[in-house]
């Protein structure tokens, strides 16, 4: 991943077309999509980007380390931030029916009730929007859910952090601290 971003502020990189295109009035926002922080926090110290594509998930956040430092860097600089995986219950287990939702590469969340507490989880943070899983199901799932939704109390915030910690992680972040 380092190696991706230095392809893209290298003298012949992708950024370069980007400034164009907006200089050039093509495009009025400049964002990325990320699924490492080295790679995220990398782009956003390289460019003012607008916005921001990244994972934001009970499990991750708690159990992986992943994601505080985006979301922090991110509102600092002031982008939209784009929510990933907000539905994301775990990783496949072994052996587990992936027929249901062929285009997940990850276990989603199907009851109603798990899957508003992992999206509360994720819109009780500073996103602009939550996107959901690439299913139909957890599409109409999510849209039906949207209604319902409030910020975390206090308590829900900490079976949230309990739930993520007992959860396998889709990403984790080892710091370098």
């Amino acid at each position: 991943m380092p190696g991706e971003v230095e392809a893209i502020f290298s003298d012949d990189g992708a950024i370069k077309a980007f400034e164009k295109a907006k200089k050039d009035g093509k495009v009025r926002f400049l964002g990325f999509s990320a699924h490492s922080v080295e790679a995220a926090l990398a782009m956003m110290d390289r460019f003012d980007f607008d916005s921001i594509m990244f994972p934001v998930n009970y499990a991750t956040w708690h159990a992986g380390n992943f994601g505080p430092q985006v979301l922090a860097r991110a509102q600092q600089k002031k982008m939209g931030i784009l929510a990933l995986k907000a539905m994301a219950k775990r990783p496949w287990t072994r052996g587990a029916d992936h027929s249901a939702h062929p285009n997940c590469w990850y276990e989603p969340f199907t009851d109603p009730e798990e899957a508003l507490s992992a999206l509360r989880f994720t819109l009780s943070h500073p996103v602009t929007t939550a996107l959901m899983p690439a299913s139909a199901t957890c599409l109409k799932l999510g849209l039906s859910l949207a209604s319902k939704y409030s910020p975390l109390n206090a308590e829900e915030v900490e079976a949230m952090k309990q739930k993520g910690l007992a959860t396998a992680p889709l990403f984790r972040y080892r710091s370098h601290g």
